[in-house]
C-alpha cells in the first residue's frame, strides 16, 4: 500500500465552545475531504452556552458517522484529552470548530504518517481569515523536525498549528496527553514531549484556514498563553538537561496595546498579502478600540486604495469543499510603495538595518 493510496482508519475530532456561528462549516468542511478512508467525526461540545450543541445535533441527524458528545464546561486541554478517549482509531486529526480545513489535508497527512512511521504528528501550512471567511494572508510553519522543536525550544512562537494536525494516539499518550497544568498553552507542551519520543514535520501544502476573530483563543487568552508557554519552555530545557535559560520574559504590553498590536499584526499581513478588503473589515473595530491611532488611519487609506485597484482582496473567500487559491501582492500596490518610502526614509536617515 502507498501513501497515495492508503486507507488508514481515522477520527476527525472538533472541540467545541460557543462557536454557533461557525461550527457547521467546519464539519462540512471534513465532510467534503478528498479522502476515502474509513472516517469518523466526534463533536465534543464543553458546555456551550449558545447554540453550538443544536448545530452538531442537527449535522448528526444528516450524518452517519458523526457523534456528539456534550460535558459541563472543563476548558481546552481536559477537553482534548477527552476527545482522546473517545477516539477509537490511533490515527487523530484535530480541527477546531471555528477553522475550516483544506480538501486535501486529510489524504496528505495520512498519506506522510503512512510513509513516515518515525513521524508521530504532521501539520501543514495556515491561511487566515476573518470571521467571514474572507482570506487575510499566510502563518508558514518550518518544514524540518528539528527547525520544528528548536523553534519551540528556544521559545519562539508555536511552530504547530493545533487546528488540522494529524497525531499518533498512542504517541500521544506515551507523551502523557495533553498537560492540564497548562490549559491556555497545551498544544505547546505536548508538542515538546512529542519531539522527545518522535519525530514532527509540516508539509509545504495549505491545510488550515484560520479563522481570526476577537473572541478566539488566541486572541483573548494571549498574555495567559505567553506566561504559561514560558514556564512549559523552562521545564522541557530542565527535562533534556539543557541549561535553564534564566532569562525573564519579554514585558508583556499592558492590554490596550497589546490589542492594538494584535489588529495591526493582522492587518498589516492582509495589506502584504494583497487582501486589502479584509484589512478594511478588521480596521472598522480596530478604529472603534483606537480611534486615534494615525497608523490605522494610514492603514485604513492604503487599504481602501488598493481595494479600488485590485478591485477587492486577491485571493477569493473560503468555503467548506474549495481548493485554496492564493494570489499574492502585485508588483505595483499602495502598501508596496509606501513600504518602499519608509524603508527610503530610514536608509536615508543613516538606519543600515532597516528591512524593506
Amino acid at each position: 500500500m502507498t501513501a497515495a493510496n492508503c486507507i488508514d482508519p481515522v477520527t476527525v475530532v472538533i472541540p467545541a465552545y460557543n462557536l454557533d456561528a461557525y461550527l457547521q462549516d467546519a464539519i462540512e468542511s471534513v465532510l467534503k475531504q478528498q479522502y476515502d478512508g474509513p472516517l469518523s467525526i466526534i463533536v465534543l461540545d464543553d458546555g456551550s452556552t449558545d447554540q453550538s450543541l443544536q448545530v452538531a445535533n442537527r449535522m448528526a441527524e444528516k450524518v452517519t458517522n458523526l457523534k456528539v458528545v456534550t460535558q459541563a464546561n472543563q476548558g481546552r486541554a481536559k477537553t482534548r484529552n477527552r476527545m482522546l478517549e473517545l477516539a477509537e482509531t490511533d490515527l487523530v486529526a484535530w480541527l477546531d470548530g471555528d477553522d475550516l480545513a483544506a480538501p486535501c489535508w486529510l489524504a496528505d497527512q495520512i498519506g506522510y504518517l503512512h510513509s513516515h512511521p518515525e513521524c508521530v504528528a504532521v501539520g501543514g501550512q495556515g491561511y487566515s481569515m476573518t470571521a467571514s471567511g474572507n482570506a487575510i494572508g499566510p502563518i508558514t510553519h518550518p518544514l524540518d523536525s528539528e527547525e520544528i522543536d528548536q523553534r519551540h525550544l528556544s521559545g519562539q512562537a508555536n511552530a504547530f498549528f493545533q487546528s488540522c494536525v494529524l497525531v499518533r494516539k498512542s504517541a500521544v499518550l506515551k507523551a502523557g496527553g495533553y498537560d492540564e497544568r497548562y490549559p491556555c498553552a497545551e498544544d505547546y507542551s505536548l508538542w515538546l514531549r512529542l519531539a522527545e519520543i518522535g519525530k514532527l514535520a509540516n508539509l509545504p501544502a495549505y491545510h488550515l484556514c484560520y479563522r481570526v476573530h476577537a473572541t478566539s483563543a488566541n486572541w483573548t487568552l494571549n498574555i495567559d498563553q505567553r506566561t504559561q508557554g514560558h514556564a512549559i519552555q523552562q521545564e522541557a530545557l530542565k527535562r533534556r538537561g539543557l541549561p535553564v535559560d534564566g532569562k525573564v520574559m519579554d514585558e508583556i504590553p499592558p492590554v490596550k496595546k497589546d490589542d492594538w498590536n494584535r489588529r495591526l499584526f493582522w492587518i498589516n499581513i492582509a495589506l502584504k498579502s494583497g487582501n486589502p478588503v479584509s484589512a478594511l473589515q478588521m480596521l472598522g473595530p480596530a478604529l472603534k478600540k483606537h480611534p486615534v491611532s494615525l497608523v490605522m488611519w494610514l492603514a485604513a487609506l492604503v487599504s481602501l486604495a488598493d481595494a479600488i485597484i485590485f478591485l477587492g482582496n486577491r485571493t477569493a473567500k473560503f468555503a467548506p469543499g474549495k481548493s485554496l487559491q492564493i494570489h499574492v501582492l502585485p508588483n505595483f500596490s499602495f502598501y508596496r510603495a509606501g513600504r518602499g518610502l519608509v524603508y527610503a526614509r530610514r536608509r536615508w536617515r543613516g538606519d543600515a538595518d532597516a528591512k524593506y
